[in-house]
C-alpha cells in the first residue's frame, strides 16, 4: 500500500510540473513563431548619396561568371538596398553571395561618406557560396556615428579593372539604447533577430540568424525568419545557402 501511495504523489506531482511548465514553454515557441524578422530603416539616419545598391554594377558579357545562364548567378551584397544599416560592433561580418566564377580574387574596400578610400584587402575566391568577410586586425575600426559604404569586387579582369562586378552597401556603428539592451537581454535568439531588425541594426540581425541557419538549418521558424528578413529589404531568400556560408580572412 505504502508503494502505491507514493507512486501515486510521484504522478500528482509530475501533473503538476506539466500545468506549470507546459504554458511557459507554449509561450516561448509562440513568441518565436511571432517574432517577424522585417528590417525597417534606422530613423534619423539616411544613407549619404553614392555607392550602389546590394547588385551593384555587373561585367559587360558577363564575362565572370562560369554559367552566365543560370538565374541565382549574381554577385550579391547582403545589405539593406539603398538604406543604411546600422551595427554595433566596430569591426562586423560583411557577407556576400559569390557566384560560380572564373575570377580568383575580390577585393573588399571601406570608404568614408564622402566615397574617399580608407581601406582595401584582396580576398582569395575558392567556390561559390555565400561569404563572411571579417576584417583583419591592421583594418580601421568603425567609429560611431560615422557612414561608411564597403564594396566587394570581383576582380573579372586582373588586366582591366574596369571589368570589375562590384556590390557594396552602407553600414554605421550605433550604441543601442537602454531600452533596446533590455529587450535583448530579456529575448531569444530568434527574438533578438527581430529586435535587431526593426530598431535598424541590420548588421547584428543578419549575422545573428545565419549563425542560427548554420546550427540548426531545419528549424521551421528560423527558416521562417531568413525568408522574412530577406524579402523585407528586396533579396531573394531561395539564392543563398547558409548552412554551407563560406568564412573568409581577407589576405594581408
Amino acid at each position: 500500500m505504502a508503494t502505491s501511495t507514493s507512486i501515486f504523489r510521484l504522478i500528482l506531482v509530475l501533473l503538476s510540473l506539466s500545468v506549470i511548465l507546459t504554458p511557459q514553454v507554449t509561450t516561448k515557441v509562440w513568441a518565436e513563431s511571432n517574432a517577424t524578422a522585417l528590417f525597417e530603416p534606422p530613423p534619423g539616419r539616411d544613407a549619404p548619396r553614392g555607392g550602389t545598391a546590394g547588385g551593384g554594377s555587373r561585367p559587360a558579357g558577363e564575362a565572370c561568371l562560369s554559367h552566365p545562364s543560370a538565374k541565382s548567378s549574381s554577385l550579391t551584397a547582403l545589405v539593406p538596398g539603398r538604406h543604411l544599416g546600422l551595427t554595433q560592433s566596430d569591426r562586423p561580418n560583411f557577407f556576400v553571395y559569390i557566384p560560380q566564377t572564373t575570377a580568383q580574387t575580390a577585393e573588399f574596400s571601406l570608404f568614408d561618406e564622402r566615397m574617399n578610400g580608407i581601406y582595401q584587402v584582396s580576398v582569395p575566391v575558392s567556390q561559390a557560396g555565400l561569404v563572411s568577410i571579417s576584417l583583419l586586425d591592421t583594418a580601421p575600426s568603425l567609429v560611431k556615428d560615422k557612414p561608411y559604404y564597403w564594396t566587394v569586387a570581383l576582380v573579372c579582369n586582373p588586366s582591366d579593372r574596369t571589368d570589375d562586378w562590384v556590390v557594396g552597401g552602407w553600414i554605421e556603428r550605433a550604441e543601442p539604447s537602454a531600452t533596446l539592451k533590455q529587450q535583448l537581454a530579456n529575448a531569444t535568439a530568434v527574438e533578438r533577430v527581430s529586435i535587431y531588425a526593426k530598431q535598424g541594426f541590420w548588421y547584428e540581425a543578419l549575422n545573428t540568424l545565419v549563425e542560427l541557419q548554420r546550427t540548426q538549418p531545419n528549424h521551421p521558424v528560423i527558416a521562417t525568419s531568413w525568408a522574412e528578413l530577406m524579402k523585407s529589404v528586396g533579396l531573394e531568400p531561395k539564392g543563398f545557402t547558409v548552412p554551407n556560408a563560406i568564412a573568409i580572412q581577407p589576405m594581408e
